[in-house]
């Protein structure tokens, strides 16, 4: 299952050829390696230039826009050789992560 977008409101805001659209982001109970495919016609985009979603429940996420994927990251917090943030590993259920708020700026 991909991850759920939701739109409310006054979703959709234009500033020229841009478009800047506000919502949230649904995970699902198993993470896949690499992130959660979102197509741009989820946010009524053709293109997304840039999201930005807001840390949420001890994560942090970042937008792959190359490969149009939403990767989560956590602290690896436990071990001798702590490093930077690094990627939830595959099949791990982030479905208490209900309303990930995302801004997204597309065409």
């Amino acid at each position: 299952m991909a991850a759920a977008v939701t739109l409310s409101g006054d979703w959709l805001h234009s500033f020229g050829d841009l478009r800047l659209v506000t919502g949230t982001v649904a995970f699902d109970s198993s993470y896949p390696t690499g992130g959660e495919s979102i197509a741009a016609a989820k946010f009524g985009l053709g293109k997304i230039d840039f999201l930005i979603a807001t840390a949420l429940g001890g994560y942090v996420f970042f937008w792959d826009g190359a490969n149009s994927k939403l990767m989560a990251y956590y602290a690896d917090n436990n071990a001798a050789g702590d490093s930077a943030l690094i990627q939830v590993p595959d099949t791990t259920d982030l479905s208490s992560l209900t309303a990930i708020p995302v801004l997204v700026i597309g065409r």
